[in-house]
């Protein structure tokens, strides 16, 4: 059987056992990928085929199917077009047969409507709902700690534990903006405290000890500055992923030279394993 992907899914029955797939291949992106449900994501594996491109990297590819499966069908015609066909392939007779659920117009960011059927089909839809709530559930646990003066962080290398005055209470304009502000400021507190332990791994200890401090009275005082969460909210979507709103201001503050004393009133113990 023959498969073309153009501006729909063209079926011919050639006679032959295998599946053989045609597709627009733009700047090389476009192809067929088999698809499994793996919890709250799909497991992707692409196919290799054949191609005959221009030096753009223009034409079409060729992909076998061998196997039954569901698989994704993706032709992309120029750099702002491109179609996904989700095909389900079945073993009949010694023949494969191509059944199409449908076909989406890709578009960034967002999730078809065959894939979105095809997601509560086989549960990704309710896993990542299941997800979500375990990872709200966790922030909202974090938040609740941090506002009652504790900061708990589990590295494999080392283990702290801070605890203190509570933070003050966030500023909001709605219920949904301070929920959503208390979990990026109690997950910021929690990630800029994992990288600096991390990025310690390697000093003596004795140091860690001397400079932890500093850095959680200088976490405590800037808890206390900025209580709007509109700070929170615009920060966290400016910072480098990598050390986050915190880690921008902490980076600002050691550049400016602003002195960072100790809390008298925390308490910090640091735990080796």
């Amino acid at each position: 059987m023959r498969m073309r992907l153009t501006r729909d899914v063209e079926l011919e029955d050639d006679g032959q056992r295998e599946l053989m797939v045609e597709v627009f291949v733009h700047e090389r992106r476009g192809g067929v990928a088999e698809l499994q449900p793996a919890g709250a994501e799909w497991r992707v594996r692409r196919l290799r085929g054949t191609a005959d491109l221009n030096r753009q990297g223009r034409g079409t590819a060729t992909v076998r199917v061998a196997a039954p499966g569901l698989y994704r069908v993706r032709g992309v015609a120029s750099a702002r077009r491109a179609r996904v066909a989700y095909v389900e392939v079945t073993d009949s007779g010694g023949a494969l047969h191509a059944t199409v659920f449908g076909v989406d117009e890709q578009v960034p960011r967002t999730t078809g409507p065959t894939l979105q059927v095809l997601e509560e089909r086989f549960g990704i839809t309710s896993a990542r709902a299941a997800r979500a709530s375990q990872r709200r559930d966790a922030t909202d646990a974090l938040a609740d700690q941090l506002e009652a003066g504790c900061v708990h962080v589990i590295l494999p290398h080392v283990v702290l534990t801070v605890e203190g005055p509570g933070v003050p209470p966030l500023q909001a304009v709605s219920d949904k903006q301070l929920a959503y502000a208390r979990a990026v400021r109690a997950s910021a507190v929690h990630g800029f405290l994992s990288v600096m332990l991390a990025r310690g791994a390697k000093l003596p200890r004795s140091n860690v000890e001397e400079q932890m401090p500093m850095l959680a009275g200088w976490v405590q005082s800037h808890l206390r500055a900025e209580t709007e969460s509109r700070y929170w909210l615009d920060g966290q979507a400016r910072a480098a992923p990598d050390i986050g709103v915190l880690g921008e201001a902490f980076r600002a503050a050691r550049a400016a030279k602003v002195e960072m004393p100790a809390d008298p009133l925390l308490h910090i113990d640091l735990a080796w394993p």
